[in-house]
């Protein structure tokens, strides 16, 4: 019983020993604290957070003055892609006739020669022989010009025969080239026009928009439209416009277009023309701008949109950096004096790419903390 309660004695005595070293090691670790084990950066007088003098925290803030910035606001509106009118091709049938040949889809691809449908035309068979009869013609009435020239020179005719002579060489010289611009106009190829075939010919680089020939199919309307050839080396970017902005808009002013398609390939390009008149239905109005396609990528009716830059009156602005959530309020952080910040709510309203704009809570030459405000956030 007695070796029990001695070795009781002993281990409280241990057990008290052990507890005054900690005791000791913690106050001097107060006194000097340990590597590693940080010290306050910061603290609170009032409403201001104040940074200590010495702390690593000062180089990490970077603060600006609030300045008054005349930044016009950027306001995207809808647009299209359309096909450049004088880059639309219509293509008719110069001949009735029917059709041989015509094996275009529409989204095929087309180069500036190639032919793009035949048609074996009973007219251009004609054409072809009247040409021959004006040829033949025209060598007939040249002969008798020379003869009847000869004759006169040696005293055996009148004036008169030579001029009736040259009457009818003119006109056969005029027949002849009406026959020769109409064939012209079918341009026909000395292959297929020995067969009484009508070629029709892509006059540009460009994809099949329309094709409405079919193969065994009559053409007997030559104003109809048989086909549509799209040159879209270049487009325009329609815009709709609404009618509070169409002031803000100038015609040769730079804009942006982006497209939904292809989000990073925008189009920076003048402004080509406005529409006079507002779209009763929309109210709205149309901007133009073209943009290069060399690649063909940017096709009719893709959306996108153009952003027209709307003029604003001076207003703070401020880098996004500096706006931190608080309490689902907007707020920065203000130098009320050196090293010593204090928090102001704001209301913004536009977000202009790295800033924002602040309609309320500062006032020009404010100095705020522009970017590191989350550790002064952060740290209490």
């Amino acid at each position: 019983m007695r070796s029990i309660s001695v070795r009781h004695q002993v281990s409280a005595g241990l057990l008290a020993l052990i507890l005054s070293a900690v005791l000791f090691a913690v106050i001097r670790s107060h006194k000097h604290p340990l590597p590693g084990v940080s010290v306050a950066m910061m603290h609170r007088e009032g409403d201001a957070i104040v940074v200590t003098d010495d702390s690593p925290l000062l180089a990490r803030l970077k603060v600006n003055v609030v300045e008054l910035r005349r930044l016009p606001h950027n306001m995207p509106v809808p647009a299209t892609v359309q096909a450049e009118p004088l880059r639309s091709i219509t293509v008719k049938a110069p001949v009735t006739g029917h059709v041989i040949a015509s094996a275009l889809k529409p989204g095929d691809t087309v180069h500036r020669g190639d032919i793009v449908a035949e048609i074996a035309s009973g007219d251009f068979a004609q054409a072809s022989s009247d040409l021959d009869k004006a040829k033949a013609q025209l060598a007939f009435e040249e002969r008798v010009v020379r003869r009847a020239q000869g004759v006169l020179n040696v005293g055996g005719a009148a004036t008169k025969d030579l001029d009736s002579a040259r009457n009818d060489y003119a006109q056969a010289e005029a027949e002849f080239r009406r026959t020769q611009q109409r064939l012209a106009s079918m341009d026909a190829r000395p292959d297929l026009a020995a067969r009484g075939i009508v070629a029709l010919v892509s006059p540009v680089d460009g994809v099949v928009g329309t094709n409405e020939m079919a193969v065994g199919e009559y053409v007997t309307d030559v104003t109809a439209e048989q086909m549509t050839l799209l040159d879209l080396s270049e487009v325009w970017v329609e815009a709709q416009v609404p009618e509070d902005l169409v002031s803000a808009l100038k015609v040769g002013e730079t804009a942006q277009a982006n497209f939904d398609a292809f989000p990073d390939a925008p189009c920076f390009s003048p402004l080509l023309s406005l529409d006079p008149v507002l779209r009763a239905e929309t109210r709205r109005t149309v901007a133009r701008m073209a943009c290069p396609n060399p690649d063909g990528h940017l096709r009719p009716n893709m959306f996108g949109d153009v952003v027209v830059s709307v003029p604003q009156p001076p207003q703070i602005v401020v880098p996004k950096s500096a706006i931190l959530m608080n309490n689902d309020q907007m707020s920065v952080f203000v130098e009320v004096a050196p090293r010593s910040f204090s928090r102001r709510v704001v209301s913004v309203s536009y977000d202009e790419g790295d800033d924002v704009r602040v309609l309320s809570g500062l006032r020009p030459d404010d100095r705020i903390v522009s970017s590191g405000g989350i550790l002064l956030n952060d740290g209490l």
